[in-house]
């Protein structure tokens, strides 16, 4: 079952453009085969759908442990994605978003750990993106998804913008860094 993940691709990205024609932008190429982190802004349950069709390899991508529960189960364990406890500290989900990265996997991350149904641009960014980042010493590669999903409009857009350096920044400098990219990229493609 590992290549579950795989084997969904091809089905959910013709799904994504037939549905919604999303628009996608890159500022540089995304890396291939060495550990990255993507992390932007969440307006759907359809968000990871459409970060998977942007991207040409494996998201294991962090969500909240809820969905490893019931009929998702099966799916979540099987695709790989890590269960991630939003009570507090989760030492667990640490360790395994560290391994991945180590074994130069790429991370899928939403730092506002839900999505976003306010008026706001985005919600604030939790700090657990960041500690993975540095603990690991993975860069991140913001994006945004801005427009909406509905079948009629195909305005949806995810941009990615350029790699950040996690070495180059403190944790609370990377915070800040990741938001306002996040937000850069969010007024750009509205």
């Amino acid at each position: 079952m590992k290549d579950l993940y795989l084997d969904l691709k091809p089905i959910t990205d013709i799904t994504m453009e037939l549905l919604f024609k999303p628009i996608i932008t890159y500022q540089e190429e995304l890396p291939t085969n060495e550990r990255i982190i993507l992390a932007g802004n969440h307006i759907s349950n359809f968000d990871p759908l459409l970060l998977a069709r942007g991207v040409d390899r494996q998201i294991h991508f962090l969500a909240k442990a809820e969905l490893f529960k019931g009929p998702l189960k099966f799916l979540m364990n099987n695709i790989e994605s890590i269960p991630v406890k939003r009570d507090g500290n989760d030492i667990e989900c640490l360790k395994r978003a560290t391994y991945y990265l180590n074994e130069e996997k790429c991370l899928g991350i939403f730092p506002e750990g839900t999505r976003n149904t306010t008026d706001n641009l985005i919600l604030p960014f939790k700090l657990g993106t960041i500690m993975i980042a540095k603990r690991s010493k993975s860069d991140i590669i913001p994006f945004s998804i801005t427009g909406n999903y509905r079948l009629v409009k195909h305005n949806l857009r995810l941009s990615f913008g350029k790699r950040i350096k996690t070495s180059d920044y403190s944790s609370k400098e990377l915070l800040e860094k990741l938001e306002s990219d996040v937000k850069t990229l969010i007024l750009k493609n509205r």
